[in-house]
This record gives C-alpha cells, sequence and structure tokens, in this order.
C-alpha cells in the first residue's frame, strides 16, 4: 500500500443525534411569524398522505421529501427569508425563487421548508460560526465542536434528521467540510452542471450548488433532478448532456469485454489516484482512515496509483485572491440603495447610508472585502489576481494530466493520464471544538480548506461519503474527484465504501 497504518490517537464516544432540535444547533433559520409551523415538532421526514388527487405528486423522484434551503438561495416559500445570515438583508423576503428550487417542486415534487438553512455570512467561512444575524451552528454529533462551513446550518439540519434532504452552496469546500464534520454526504457538481440562477454570489467563478443527504442515494435523487441545463436564466449553465452520451459511448467500445465480467459488488478497472503530497498534510486518525477506505478498495478490485499534482502548494492563496477579489465587486451592490438594510443611523447624505449599509456587514465578510479590493487595486492587480488565475489554470492542467478522462472544454495534449478518480480526504481533521476554534486565527481557518480549494479552482466534481470502521471517532469523509462533467459515475464508486458506515 501507499499509505502506512498507524495507531489510533483520537477516541470519543459521540453523542446520539437523534435527540437533537433545532434549539441546541441552530441549523434553520426561523421564518416570519405569520408561519406558524415549528421545526422542533414538525417531523419534516414523516411521509404525508397521498389522496387520489395526488397520484402524479407520489410517482415524483422526491414526493414526501422535506429539503432546506442554504439563507443565500432565493426562495419564496411564504415566511422564508433570504438572509445569507446576514444583517444587511435580515428581512429580505426574494421577490422571484431560485431554479433549483423551482425544480425541486416541480420536477422533483419535494416540500421546500420554509426554515432556512443557517450559514455563514455570504458563505464566506469554514466552520459557520460567522453568522452575525442568526448566530453559530453547532454540530449534532458533538454539541461542543462546530459542524463545519459555510453550509453547516444544512450539514446539521440533515445530519440531526430535522429534514430529508438540503442544498447548500461549494465556494471553496463549503458543503464538503460540514459534510465530513457531520458525518453525511454532500456533493459538489462539475461547475455549470446545476443551475446558478437565484444563488446570491460570493465568487462568481466559483459557486456551485451542491447538495447534502444522509446517503449516496439520496444525494444522487437530486441530481437528477437539479441536473438540467438553464440556458435562459444562467450563462454559466453548460450544455453536458452531449458530453456525457459520447463519453459512455467511448467507454462502452473500449471496455465492453472488462465492464460486461464486472459485478455490482467489485471495482475491477477502475483506477483510483492518491496525490503524493496529501500523507504530509494528515495527523495520524486522518491518515489511519485514509489507509483503511484505499485498503476497502484495492479489496473491491480497484488499482491503487500515486499521482502527483503540482502546484497545488499554490491553491490556497491563489483561492483566497481570487474569491475575495470577486467577493469585493460583488457585495458592492449592499449600499442600503439598490440592496441591504441601513439599520437606524443612514444619512441624509449618499455616503451616510453607504457607511451604515456597510457598517452592517460581519467582521470576515469586511476582512474579504478590503483583501479584494487590495487584490483588484491597480498596482497589486497584476502581482496577486493575476497570478492567481495563473495558478489556477496550472492547477486544472495537473488535474487533466492524471485523469484518463480529457476535460470536455480544455482537453490536454499529455498522454500520462492514469486514473479515473482521485481519493483525498475531504478535511485535514474531524471536527474541531468551538472553543479552540474561537481561541485559534483567521489563518487557521482559511488551512482548513487545503483539501477542498484545489478540486473548486479546477471546477471538478466531488462527492464526500464519510468512513465507517471507526465508530469510536468523530466523522471524517473521503472525498472522491471526478474529471469535469464525470458526475454521475462518483455515485456508483461512492456506494462502495459507503456501506461500511
Amino acid at each position: 500500500m501507499l499509505l502506512k497504518r498507524t495507531s489510533r490517537y483520537f477516541s470519543s464516544t459521540a453523542a446520539s443525534a437523534t435527540s437533537i432540535n433545532n434549539t441546541h444547533i441552530n441549523a434553520l433559520i426561523p421564518p416570519l411569524a405569520a408561519i406558524a409551523s415549528s421545526v422542533d415538532t414538525v417531523d419534516y421526514t414523516a411521509a404525508e398522505t397521498v389522496t387520489d388527487s395526488q397520484q402524479h405528486q407520489q410517482q415524483l423522484p422526491l414526493n414526501n421529501w422535506t429539503i432546506a434551503i442554504k439563507a443565500n438561495i432565493a426562495t419564496t416559500t411564504p415566511g422564508s427569508l433570504t438572509s445569507c445570515a446576514s444583517n444587511v438583508l435580515n428581512r429580505y423576503k426574494s421577490p422571484y425563487q431560485a431554479t433549483v428550487v423551482t425544480l425541486l417542486e416541480k420536477t422533483g415534487g419535494a416540500t421546500i421548508s420554509p426554515w432556512k438553512a443557517n450559514c455563514d455570512e455570504f458563505g464566506m467561512g469554514s466552520y459557520n460560526l460567522h453568522s452575525p444575524a442568526h448566530g453559530p451552528v453547532l454540530n449534532p454529533v458533538d454539541l461542543e465542536r462546530v459542524a463545519g462551513g459555510s453550509s453547516g446550518g444544512s450539514a446539521a439540519a440533515v445530519k440531526a434528521g430535522l429534514v430529508r434532504a438540503a442544498l447548500g452552496t461549494d465556494t471553496g469546500g463549503s458543503i464538503r467540510i460540514p459534510a465530513s464534520y457531520c458525518g453525511i454526504v454532500g456533493f459538489k457538481p462539475s461547475y455549470g452542471r446545476v443551475s446558478r440562477f437565484g444563488v446570491v454570489s460570493y465568487a462568481s467563478s466559483l459557486d456551485t450548488v451542491g447538495f447534502l443527504g444522509q446517503t449516496v442515494d439520496d444525494v444522487e435523487k437530486m441530481y437528477h433532478v437539479l441536473n438540467v441545463r438553464d440556458v435562459e436564466r444562467d450563462p454559466t449553465s453548460l450544455p453536458f448532456v452531449e458530453y456525457e452520451r459520447n463519453m459512455i459511448e467511448r467507454r462502452r467500445q473500449g471496455k465492453e469485454a472488462e465492464e460486461g465480467s464486472r459485478t455490482k459488488s467489485d471495482l475491477r478497472g477502475v483506477v483510483v489516484g492518491v496525490p503524493s503530497h496529501i500523507p504530509g498534510l494528515l495527523g495520524s486518525d486522518a491518515l489511519e482512515r485514509y489507509s483503511f477506505t484505499l485498503d476497502l478498495l484495492e479489496g473491491k478490485g480497484c488499482e491503487i496509483v500515486q499521482v502527483d499534482l503540482p502546484f497545488h502548494e499554490y491553491a490556497l492563496g491563489a483561492y483566497y485572491s481570487i474569491a475575495c477579489a470577486e467577493a469585493s465587486s460583488n457585495l458592492a451592490r449592499y449600499d442600503g440603495l439598490r440592496y441591504g438594510s441601513t439599520g437606524s443611523e443612514g444619512g441624509d447624505d449618499q455616503h451616510g447610508g453607504l457607511e451604515a449599509a456597510r457598517a452592517l456587514f460581519g467582521e470576515t465578510v469586511k476582512q474579504r472585502i478590503m483583501l479584494g479590493a487590495f487584490v483588484l487595486g491597480s498596482r497589486s492587480y497584476d502581482a496577486y489576481f493575476t497570478q492567481a488565475q495563473k495558478i489556477r489554470r496550472l492547477i486544472q492542467q495537473s488535474y487533466n494530466n492524471v485523469f484518463k478522462e480529457p476535460h470536455p472544454i480544455s482537453p490536454t495534449t499529455s498522454t500520462t493520464g492514469k486514473c479515473d478518480f482521485i481519493l483525498t480526504p475531504a478535511t485535514t481533521t474531524s471536527a474541531p471544538k468551538k472553543s479552540d476554534v474561537e481561541s485559534g486565527s483567521t489563518v487557521d481557518e482559511c488551512m482548513d480548506d487545503v483539501m477542498t480549494v484545489p478540486v473548486s479552482l479546477a471546477g471538478l466534481p466531488a462527492l464526500v461519503v464519510p468512513v465507517g470502521g471507526f465508530p469510536d471517532r468523530h466523522p471524517l469523509a473521503m472525498q472522491l474527484i471526478g474529471q469535469f462533467g464525470c458526475d454521475q459515475e462518483l455515485f456508483e464508486i461512492g456506494r462502495h465504501f459507503e456501506s461500511k458506515n
């Protein structure tokens, strides 16, 4: 094996999530007072009685599901707010609905909860402690630990059983990190796969709508409902259907005999890559679970190979330069005139209202706006933003060089591709304690994105599945990464190590 098993250093009995309600974890944001239902008393996962007039509804794939929507995704459900967990938008009711929400309702038959999922303000954070309007989200597995961010409310609500599934957004790991910390399944599709219309922008070239559920099957069902090109309302929505059809045909022609002999219980012929730099970033607990999962896949017939992904050491710097620059531009609209409250301190002149609106931003958002403004400045644009974009392209190229399948938009000329998927831990550790995070630094929080950020920069799909076999430890998940556009194939592989949970 490429990794050597290590002894356990962490042992703790995780708290049961079955007795947890929203009062304990603050995962869901209450709707306006006009909505009488309470998430603490209503069982959103219970099936509803279907009348004769609802026969069509009964046949829809998400019928009887109640789904929570992250607070930065627009909904028109009566009483629900699209606050982005910010005091700037703390009473904002969207006049229109996001495409993904409409699809869940009409195509999937799901019920949209009026209780929006709490998150880090405007999606900025890795722990879901930066929610000025609603407060931090706690982990249902252990209330002393963070749920992860920025989609922590979505993950915690699913883990606690408050909803069947949830929508989140992933910019640099905002679905994958909380999924790992809470011990559930999370999926970030390829960039452009799912419509972003109705999603409040943080970093437009990185923001991706994704899904959180208890099982790979649940997440896959949501994927099939939302895998629709939104050509009229989202210019970044891409036509993946034809590409997938051609890819499947190529593989059928090239591997017909091999796949015909494979059963559902084995993965013969599948090659999984292990990045050479990953083990050095992990502690003994994460390394042991990583090795355990690789052993499991190898036992099912996978070939495990080492791959080199150069330039990944620059990923965090490139990501924060790009994301903060785009955030600085996107959040300029919250000036108290076009969008955003000015509270009670707005002045009569044009600058007074702007200053009052900007004062309502939380500290993390202010820091990223300031960093973004600096990166976009005339004296630093070439030194930071341009260089970050070059690093981004090199990281994308490094993935193209190791995947067998060519990138459908920017194919590489390399002939050295040797793996179908890449496997890494989703996080370097299990969920840290809230008290430890609060005593740490901003840099420490940013470093927790090291496993997820490179995937986001390349726009690749990634499925996060918790590792089984360690019942006395807090959750930690593996991240299965595919080539751009190869979303569907991740579910088949993910189910193989999900069965051990």
